[in-house]
């Protein structure tokens, strides 16, 4: 037989333990509430163009009524926003290599790198900043013969001395992107940014009536183990 001691221990531990369990199960939703709420940096900025109206089109290669092979623009500005697209016309391989102003014909760390290729092939990237961007073909001695060009360059800024002229541009108005029309792409930001929203505050009422439930149970359960145990003591024990 148990004891009268042991069973109040028993009863006391068992008690003990309930209350541990319900404080843990409190804490496993609350940190399930906090990690299910999105992150307001991660969510859609409707205010962001998700799409690029304005494409600048450069032809890689390019060749001049004069025979200089190079690419169809090279000193040309593009806004914020605008896409570049490069498409390669023919057989020959060439590539698209970012360099600087001050080395037009050599690579420069950490730019970017289209690669060789020849047609049919294109690649295309968004202006984010109006820093100038200097490219050239990396490709035998492409650049030293003209094959070089740069994106909002500095006012007054020439070329060195040492290259070969790139081939007489012809800059073409931009093109209109056949991407989704402002409205369209914007209304899709704008959905999905509301659809996030709506699931941030959905999840913070359910977070919200999960606590205030456990809350209640947790009080339900404490009160009628104290009754219990009240009861064992009074009737039972005595």
């Amino acid at each position: 037989m148990i004891s009268k001691m042991s069973r109040n221990f028993l009863l006391i531990g068992i008690f003990i333990i309930q209350i541990i369990t319900i404080v843990k199960s409190q804490d496993a939703s609350a940190n399930q509430a906090t990690s299910s709420t999105p992150n307001p940096s991660l969510s859609p900025n409707p205010t962001e163009q998700p799409f690029s109206l304005v494409y600048h089109i450069v032809k890689v290669p390019f060749k001049d009524n004069s025979g200089l092979v190079g690419y169809s623009q090279n000193n040309f500005t593009a806004d914020k926003g605008h896409s570049v697209r490069f498409e390669w016309v023919n057989e020959e391989i060439h590539s698209v290599v970012e360099s600087t102003t001050d080395n037009p014909c050599q690579t420069k760390q950490g730019g970017f790198n289209l690669g060789k290729h020849s047609s049919p092939f294109n690649n295309s990237f968004i202006i984010t900043s109006l820093v100038p961007i200097v490219f050239f073909s990396d490709v035998g001695d492409d650049c030293a013969k003209g094959m070089y060009g740069g994106i909002n360059l500095p006012k007054g800024y020439n070329w060195p001395a040492n290259l070969a002229a790139p081939p007489k541009q012809i800059v073409p108005s931009p093109l209109n992107s056949p991407t989704p029309t402002p409205t369209g792409s914007m209304s899709i930001a704008a959905a999905s940014a509301e659809k996030t929203g709506g699931g941030s505050s959905s999840s913070s009422s359910d977070s919200v009536s999960t606590s205030y439930y456990l809350k209640e149970s947790s009080f339900g359960i404490i009160t009628g183990s104290l009754m219990l145990i009240s009861f064992y003591f009074n009737v039972v024990i005595n």
